[in-house]
């Protein structure tokens, strides 16, 4: 393991601090990172700099490197601090309940945090914040009977789809405020193109779908909430059955 990792862990986990003697110093690790989350939640990432970090903390650039080495440090100590809200707790429900509610939570911590989807994940997640999301996760899927490598795999299925999911769900958003129109708008004309050009012969599939009213926008916006709820349920379905199979 590098230093550099080594020092990143450390600070993930609350024993990078480096002890100062005489009164407790006005600039911490923490101060930094809440203040860099700040920036990256009101006006994106691209806008994270050391410089505007250290603007919004009231001190020079030069003195944010006594805490974090650089940004890209402090970006990977960013995901994990934007995670310190409490995981969902069991609420009694059956399991595939507690797994709905947790997707729900995620979904809504990445619209929380937008700029969490327009960086690079250099690795599976290794702070305590995240962690906890992913144990959270796992207990509760884990009367199912699949080992830890299973709980683990699933979870991370789960995490990447409703990721990728809640980011084209971002794009599609921008793109309409863009263009000036309303998701109800762009439901409409995305509908309307289809009848328009779809030859029933090319793509009988995509036809009858149309036909059946399918994309014809409703009364309230739903966004892409519906493919994520429909694909988690037939997730679970799967791993239901893949369960009872296993057992004995």
């Amino acid at each position: 393991m590098t230093a550099e990792r080594t020092r990143t862990l450390e600070l993930l986990w609350g024993g990078g601090e480096r002890p100062t003697r005489g009164p407790k110093p006005a600039l911490s690790v923490e101060k930094i990172v809440r203040a860099a989350i700040e920036l990256a939640d009101a006006e994106g990432v691209e806008a994270l700099s050391m410089q505007r970090v250290a603007a919004a903390v009231g001190k020079t650039t030069m003195s944010l490197y006594r805490y974090v080495s650089g940004k890209d440090q402090l970006i990977e100590l960013m995901v994990d601090y934007a995670a310190e809200e409490e995981p969902p707790k069991p609420a009694g429900e059956d399991w595939r309940a507690e797994v709905a509610v947790w997707v729900r939570a995620v979904w809504e911590f990445h619209l929380r945090h937008p700029w969490m989807l327009r960086i690079r994940m250099n690795g599976p997640p290794s702070g305590p914040r995240q962690l906890a999301w992913m144990e959270a996760g796992m207990r509760a899927i884990s009367g199912l009977g699949l080992t830890g490598a299973e709980m683990i795999w699933a979870m991370t299925f789960l995490d990447g789809a409703v990721r990728e999911l809640a980011r084209i769900s971002l794009d599609m958003a921008e793109a309409q405020r863009e263009a000036g129109i309303t998701g109800l708008q762009a439901d409409a004309d995305f509908a309307a193109g289809l009848r328009k050009y779809l030859d029933p012969e090319r793509f009988p599939m995509l036809a009858a779908t149309i036909a059946e009213g399918t994309f014809d926008p409703g009364t309230e916006e739903s966004g892409i909430l519906p493919d994520l709820e429909f694909g988690v349920q037939r997730l679970l379905d799967g791993l239901e059955a893949y369960a009872r199979r296993r057992r004995p």
